[in-house]
């Protein structure tokens, strides 16, 4: 769906734009502003596809409209706006000098400039073509070209509930996004910071498991072309190692269930292979230096809403292996730890994500796996703590993103 904001004060304009856009199909959500304060404010309350701007316009709805209004719009999305800025910006008007004066100062702004004469009906026509123009630039699967990365973020959960329910619970704003022959479910959000944002995709896998994780990450990869691929969600700790809601960040990461298994003197051995993913050293760094902010932890346990245990989560940073199976045996936690002294947890989908975006083609996303534990794989397995790890897990990601990934709007505004 193609998110529009026409800003323009004459009433009989903004009917022949709407008619134009209404024809277009119930696909277009068209919004109008009528002056410059009234758009700022559109603006920053959602995140718009197209802008439609005449600069002809008043700076507020009670004065008159000044021949270069609508700049101070455009000077404010260069300098403290840019995180609202929207994906493409195309001029409309009616006085050529409004905009000759906008394209002098802002050329690398505007993408188009349409003259909009209510008596002919040849700017009708190059409206339709430029919206259709751009909804093939804004609808995903993105095409891939080696080097370029179309969105921030791609979170890929297993589950939709607890673990996609708990990050579209986050103050992204997150609305459906549909992706062209693919049928999964997708949202976009944002988390926006002073002049700062980073865009997030979020999906569930189809199926928990390795192969429901992997599918999942590889078509959101080629669908959307990240610059991280971050997976929440909930996973069953190492006693002793670990506590209900501590918060793992996989480094390193592998199959528990890889190997080979063979006969020696009439009895079946199993020769485990753990050929292991590591964490980014940057990210890593970043994990550990979250990992010390225990302020941080302590408000999101003060601030959670369902049942919890009696201290805040920790963040460690460790082995974490993964496995097609569920394991609810003491036994089979025991072997698993065998196969390195410092796992972490146990679950069922780190691995694949991370063989994922090491394999994916290029540009190739960063990976992060960081799990909450909501039990210990033991035959006390229960689903108590379910909602809240997953509560915590997604916190938790939203504030490392804040801290650590909020670059583009700075990248942005450096390019100018």
């Amino acid at each position: 769906m193609t998110s529009i904001l026409l800003v323009e004060d004459n009433q009989t304009k903004i009917a022949a734009i709407a008619l134009v856009v209404e024809e277009l199909g119930s696909q277009h959500v068209l919004k109008i502003a009528m002056n410059v304060v009234d758009a700022k404010r559109e603006l920053q309350n959602r995140r718009y596809d197209l802008l439609l701007l005449d600069i002809n316009l008043p700076r507020k709805a009670s004065t008159e409209p000044e021949i270069d209004g609508g700049l101070e719009l455009l000077r404010w999305m260069k300098a403290r706006g840019q995180a609202h800025r929207p994906s493409y910006i195309v001029g409309i008007t009616s006085f050529e000098e409004s905009f000759q004066r906008a394209k002098a100062e802002f050329n690398n702004f505007i993408w188009q400039v349409i003259p909009v004469n209510l008596a002919e009906i040849g700017w009708r026509a190059q409206l339709r073509e430029t919206i259709g123009t751009i909804e093939e630039q804004i609808r995903p699967p993105f095409s891939g070209d080696g080097k370029s990365h179309r969105t921030d973020v791609l979170v890929v959960t297993a589950l939709e509930q607890p673990e996609l329910s708990a990050v579209l619970q986050l103050p992204a704003s997150f609305e459906p996004i549909a992706v062209l022959h693919d049928a999964s479910s997708y949202y976009k959000g944002r988390f926006v910071q002073d002049r700062r944002h980073v865009d997030v995709i979020a999906t569930a896998a189809s199926d928990k498991g390795l192969a429901g994780a992997a599918i999942a990450a590889t078509k959101g990869i080629l669908a959307f072309w990240p610059r991280y691929l971050f997976m929440t969600g909930i996973t069953a700790g190492i006693k002793g190692r670990s506590e209900i809601g501590d918060v793992v960040f996989a480094d390193l990461s592998w199959d528990w269930g890889s190997g080979k298994i063979k006969k020696i003197k009439g009895k079946t051995h199993f020769s485990p292979a753990p050929y292991q993913r590591r964490l980014d050293e940057t990210l890593g760094r970043a994990a550990k230096e979250l990992k010390a902010d225990e302020p941080f932890l302590r408000r999101l346990w003060e601030e959670a809403e369902m049942p919890k245990p009696k201290n805040p989560p920790r963040i460690l940073v460790g082995g974490m292996a993964s496995g097609a199976s569920v394991l609810q045996s003491t036994d089979a936690v025991t072997k698993v730890i065998q196969q390195h002294k410092d796992v972490l947890a146990i679950e069922m989908e780190a691995f694949s994500i991370m063989f994922a975006a090491q394999t994916a083609p290029l540009p190739r996303p960063l990976a992060i796996v960081a799990k909450s534990v909501c039990d210990f794989g033991d035959g006390k397995k229960n689903d108590k703590y379910q909602r809240y790890a997953a509560y915590v897990s997604a916190r938790v990601f939203e504030e490392f993103s804040r801290r650590y990934l909020l670059q583009k709007g700075l990248e942005d505004e450096a390019r100018g």
